[in-house]
């Protein structure tokens, strides 16, 4: 199977080289800064004749490298253009004999002029609509100064943040990178590191909505790209950030975090590190209602208070070999720990008929340790102009240990002991080894089509050990039926292969197919039980774009994803939600597929517009059973069914309402049919976010945000309604290389979660959580050093660790 693959990836690339080769008259050349010999990027080059009529055109890649193609006969020129540098012409006598012509490197010159107006003469817009991407110039957007990194995001079209921390696109979960590879974290971990990471270090947000095939098939959301100002020119650049949160609830809690980032940059090598610990102080509420359905009801409360400490380090650097190669690694760590300890307001009540017959107070503690190392060294090699290969070698280590201690007392309504106490504790080890390696190689054909190909092989395993002990007759017995030993091994190899060629200046195609070869073992060896699976799925991709002008963008595009089930859903290990409550992971699970397909409308640079569809499979939920005697709940991994959805969504990007006000928001409103073979929900969803920046004098601003999400069927269970609302004001200051904001979250206290669920198990069971979502935040941030952004390097790959589990 091997061995037809690669046949049929030959001829495949073959035929489509063939198909564009052309005899027309090809020039091609390297634009260069003359005073130091600089590559220069997205440099504007035409083809115009003798009268100034444009032929064709086309901008220097990242290596200042260009190639254009010239249909006509007669004479012409050829124009080089670029801010803040002179305009260059090139005479160009086309000759019969001549099939190519290499112009060489051609070295502009500074204009001082130009250089001193091109900040208030020239602007790149903020919105580009690319064939597979919609890209935010995040310097060009006026509300974005003085933000972080998760301010800009709620900006970005179709993006928004929900109030638990998780980033959305268009009303659905995403993986987010940073610097072309996997954050490798989600939830509130993310949600904590893009707020504390400068926002004059981004670049530009790629907005993926539906990757193409050189990306990995997992996940059945898009991809969100963080390009940050990594590579600087000469010199030291960098920022210090402290913030300092407070929240009043039945006490004071507090937290408080800081980051620090320096880049240094030399003719040879390029280094960036990064450092942010943090002391978060917050609380964890559950409250249940079980109605069994016998006239037993069972009342839950939980309180937990958390203390959350950590820090994340990174260090990556770069070596500039020769002008065709280049040489890197990234290095980083992630270090966390949490304790969970209840109150006294913690415990159940048991009703029946309505008569209260027994009360249970509960005493929990859980400590948790998450240790992460990650390595990566990459290596890019240029073959010539627009060709060019990419290797990179990843590996990752994740440590996480857990001790919970439990204890429920109980009492008749008179106080009085009712029955023996339950006493346990749990110890559980985890650890993951993720290691792989992956090749990208892309050449330009013909200046107007692309050809992309690749593979990548990827090794993860998992060792789980989880020891129970319950307290009997005053001596810790081990509980044999709930201690488990699971040992998980999983191979990925995958190849893809992408062909992308734009016909005209209004009409671009992009089609691809990667195949993945996923094998696996599970190995419960507490149970003697393996689970092995073994499947090849092919993942097609297309997408087409039709520009009629620069005002109008229409895309349309087809993907086909795969969402395997993290290593906690795999691990058949029970965790402990709150007194009554508990998760098991399930080794059997199936992946989860879902066709995707959608056609947006993009007008000017503000607005655009969308219709999507999505069918899943297999989809991946919890399913509740429960001890009618005791009333404790389990919540297991397992497919569920299928869901189907169909929605439109409009987004509004930095549009100025006045020069004094700026507006963000999108808005999505889907139909989804959930159901299986004894399950059925229908529901119209609605999810939208709004934000509006009051630009006032003296580098001052007002921002307010705010989100809603409507009810939403998730598996068997029903999502209540939430929002959230924040205010905040900016202040510029030192210059304004340094910003003071101070921030009020949630400040009309809708910021929580509830959850029903009524199917033959429960007659009626709603679940509410709540924490430290109403609080104030104040920021400071200073930024030194230069700032003027070079190349970015698509390095890192460690797709797997995004279904690693943080322990939130």
């Amino acid at each position: 199977m091997q061995r037809n693959f690669f046949l049929l990836f030959l001829l495949t690339t073959t035929i489509f080289t063939s198909l564009y080769s052309k005899n027309n008259l090809t020039i091609y050349g390297k634009i260069i800064e003359k005073e130091n010999g600089r590559p220069l990027s997205f440099a504007t080059v035409v083809i115009q004749t003798a009268d100034n009529a444009i032929l064709s055109g086309t901008i220097s890649g990242q290596d200042g490298s260009f190639s254009l193609i010239n249909s006509t006969d007669g004479e012409c020129r050829v124009k080089i253009s670029f801010i803040g540098f002179r305009d260059t012409t090139l005479k160009i006598e086309p000759s019969a004999n001549k099939s190519t012509i290499d112009l060489g490197n051609i070295a502009l010159s500074e204009d001082i002029v130009a250089l001193k107006s091109a900040v208030v003469s020239v602007r790149v817009p903020v919105i580009e609509q690319k064939l597979d991407k919609i890209i935010m110039n995040v310097a060009e957007a006026v509300s974005t100064h003085g933000s972080s990194a998760l301010d800009i995001l709620k900006k970005a079209p179709g993006v928004s943040v929900d109030p638990s921390g998780e980033i959305l696109l268009n009303g659905s979960q995403v993986q987010v990178w940073l610097d072309g590879r996997p954050s490798n974290i989600s939830g509130s971990d993310l949600e904590a590191l893009l707020s504390g990471t400068d926002g004059s270090t981004i670049d530009k947000i790629e907005i993926i909505a539906h990757p193409s095939s050189k990306y990995d098939a997992q996940g059945s959301g898009g991809i969100i790209n963080i390009r940050t100002k990594r590579n600087f020119v000469k010199g030291v650049n960098g920022s210090l950030k402290g913030s300092y949160t407070g929240a009043s609830y039945d006490k004071y809690y507090h937290a408080s975090d800081a980051t620090f980032l320096i880049n240094h940059r030399s003719e040879k090598k390029s280094m960036s590190f990064s450092y942010n610990p943090r002391y978060i102080q917050g609380f964890n509420s559950f409250q249940t209602i079980t109605d069994m359905g016998t006239g037993n009801i069972v009342n839950s409360k939980t309180f937990l208070l958390r203390n959350n400490s950590g820090h994340n380090l990174k260090l990556s650097n770069d070596w500039f070999l020769n002008k065709k190669n280049i040489l890197g690694f990234v290095v980083s760590g992630s270090f966390r720990d949490l304790t969970d300890s209840s109150d006294v307001d913690t415990g159940s009540e048991y009703f029946q008929n309505g008569n209260l017959v027994q009360k249970a107070s509960t005493k929990i503690i859980n400590e948790l340790s998450f240790d992460n190392l990650y390595a990566n060294i990459n290596y890019t090699h240029y073959f010539k102009e627009n060709q060019e290969i990419t290797l990179n070698g990843d590996y990752s280590l994740f440590n996480m240990n857990r001790d919970s201690r439990q204890g429920s007392y109980f009492t008749d309504p008179a106080g009085n002991e009712s029955k023996v106490p339950d006493i346990f504790n749990t110890t559980s080890a985890q650890s993951i080894k993720i290691a792989s390696f992956k090749a990208d190689y892309e050449q330009s054909i013909n200046n107007n089509a692309k050809l992309e190909a690749g593979f990548k092989w990827a090794q993860s395993r998992t060792d789980n050990n989880l020891v129970r002990r319950d307290f009997k007759d005053a001596i810790w017995v081990p509980n044999i039926n709930q201690s488990t030993v699971f040992l998980y091994k999983e191979n990925i190899s995958a190849a893809y292969i992408t062909l992308s060629k734009q016909f005209n200046p209004k009409l671009s195609i992009k089609g691809g197919i990667r195949a993945e070869l996923t094998q696996s073992k599970g190995d419960w060896i507490s149970s003697d039980t393996v689970t092995t699976k073994n499947y090849l799925d092919l993942f097609p991709s297309i997408f087409i774009g039709y520009n009629p002008n620069k005002k109008v963008r229409w895309s349309a595009s087809y993907t086909l994803r795969i969402q395997r089930p993290n290593f906690e859903q795999l691990n058949p290990q029970r965790f402990y939600i709150d007194a009554t409550s508990s998760a098991l992971g399930n080794p059997d699970i199936d992946p989860q597929y879902s066709h995707q397909l959608s056609l947006s409308l993009g007008l000017s640079q503000y607005l655009n517009f969308g219709i999507n569809g999505q069918f899943r499979n297999k989809t991946i939920v919890q399913t509740p059973s429960l001890d009618s005697e005791s009333g404790d709940k389990l919540l297991k991994w397992d497919n569920f069914g299928q869901l189907k959805m169909l929605g439109v969504n409009a987004s509004v990007t930095e549009y100025p309402v006045a020069k004094w006000l700026v507006m963000n928001g999108n808005i999505s409103l889907s139909y989804i049919n959930s159901y299986n073979s004894t399950y059925s929900k229908e529901i119209i969803f609605t999810q939208g976010n709004i934000g509006a920046t009051v630009i006032l004098p003296k580098d001052t601003k007002i921002e307010f945000t705010g989100y809603y999400q409507s009810g939403v069927p998730y598996g068997y269970f029903n999502l209540k309604p939430k929002s959230d609302y924040t205010l905040g004001v900016k202040k510029g200051v030192l210059e304004n290389k340094g910003v003071i904001s101070i921030l009020a979250t949630d400040i009309f206290g809708t910021n929580y979660n509830r959850i029903s669920l009524t199917d033959n198990v429960f007659k009626n069971y709603e679940f509410v959580q709540r924490n430290k979502s109403k609080q104030i935040i104040v920021t400071f941030t200073y930024r030194f050093g230069q700032s003027k952004s070079q190349k970015q390097r698509k390095v890192g790959n460690l797709d797997e660790t995004s279904r690693v589990n943080s322990g939130n």
